[in-house]
């Protein structure tokens, strides 16, 4: 990586430091210092790319990902349980106080606009990270056609991932073992140099372990540098999130995989919506009618050698050559020496074990529809 005052060059792509549509986190020098090298924009904001070196030491150590990119909106205000409860059909009535939940938020319509972790930070304040979309309008148009007592702000926090197999390790040894106690989406208060920080035991890998959500940008490089030298006898790296983990596990990224044409029933998220009642969601009466897909994503096993590099999603025909679906991510499967697809498919074809035929760049290749996930159990 070449650096110099006016600009910076990360691989092939340079980045101007006066463009202030590209955004950094607070931890992003820290990232690049660690050695990352390759960045693409989410959020209008710099994420690390991945390989395969980063797939396999996830597994076998601890990894810092500067997951900054993955925007708060904070919602807060006598009305704001019932502005984020608009937004998702999932019921929100009995969320605890330390908990974050997966939630699918969907339009007027019932179409998908975005499947952000909601936190509960206080009674009637929220926040929500964001996959790569501006969610916030949506409160913020919803907000005041309702008229709702309300404020909605991007704050200045930026989740900084500890994932890994040795992710309880490290934060045993930074925080204590209190954090053994964090159950799955649950949280506790951590001390961050006298500030307590959200320390939740979530993030976006099949391993596991945590994010801390770092408020402000103060002192972010010395959290950084702390965590990494208490790592430093467990084989820490800094990663980010790897494609091979996330399709291997059925970890759906919005906008690729969940797209805004599908419902949360297409995109495998009904289980998180409550439809025998109405707890004030906007789309409920449309979702009522779309509780029964005809389409749905499943798990694909491409066959033969490993696949080309997608440039956009590949068509899936039955034997007859009839459109079926579509592949929206894809990857080889390197913990299962296979080929791995996310796909969208036709409901007359998504029974584990039919035979389908997916286009290519490169052209076709047979497929298979599995029972599950790669790596769920």
């Amino acid at each position: 990586m070449k650096t110099c005052k006016d600009n910076q060059t990360l691989g092939n792509v340079s980045i101007d430091p006066l463009n202030n549509r590209i955004r950094r986190s607070p931890f992003w020098e820290c990232s690049v210092k660690a050695g990352r090298k390759s960045y693409h924009l989410y959020n209008r904001m710099l994420l690390a790319n991945t390989d395969e070196n980063d797939y396999f030491h996830l597994k076998s150590g601890v990894q810092l990902w500067d997951t900054g990119a993955e925007r708060q909106v904070e919602i807060k205000g006598p009305d704001a349980h019932r502005l984020v409860q608009s937004s998702t059909p999932r019921d929100l009535s009995e969320m605890g106080d330390d908990q974050c939940f997966l939630i699918p938020t969907v339009d007027q319509n019932g179409y998908m606009t975005n499947d952000p972790v909601l936190t509960k930070v206080a009674q009637n304040h929220y926040w929500l990270s964001v996959s790569d979309a501006d969610l916030i309008l949506f409160y913020k148009g919803v907000a005041a056609a309702k008229k709702m007592n309300v404020s909605i702000e991007e704050p200045q926090v930026s989740p900084l991932g500890i994932q890994g197999a040795k992710a309880d390790e490290l934060a045993v040894k930074v925080w204590g073992e209190q954090v053994l106690d964090i159950k799955f989406f649950r949280y506790k208060r951590v001390d961050v140099f006298g500030k307590p920080m959200i320390l939740a035991r979530s993030g976006f890998s099949s391993q596991g372990g945590y994010e801390l959500y770092f408020e402000g940008t103060s002192r972010a490089e010395e959290i950084w540098e702390k965590l990494m030298n208490a790592g430093k006898d467990m084989d820490i790296k800094a990663g980010c999130p790897t494609q091979f983990d996330r399709i291997e596990s059925g970890l759906l990224a919005y906008r690729i995989d969940i797209t805004s044409d599908m419902t949360p029933f297409e995109a495998g998220l009904g289980r998180w919506c409550q439809m025998e009642k109405d707890f004030g969601c906007l789309a409920w009466s449309s979702l009522r009618e779309k509780c029964n897909p005809s389409r749905q994503i499943r798990p694909i096993e491409i066959l033969s050698d490993p696949l080309p590099r997608m440039q956009g999603p590949w068509t899936l025909r039955n034997c007859k050559g009839i459109n079926v679906g579509r592949i929206s991510s894809s990857c080889r499967a390197l913990g299962y020496n296979c080929n791995a697809g996310i796909g969208l498919v036709d409901s007359d074809h998504w029974n584990p074990g039919t035979d389908l035929i997916v286009e290519t760049q490169n052209g076709s290749r047979q497929a298979i529809v599995k029972s599950k996930f790669w790596a769920r159990k």
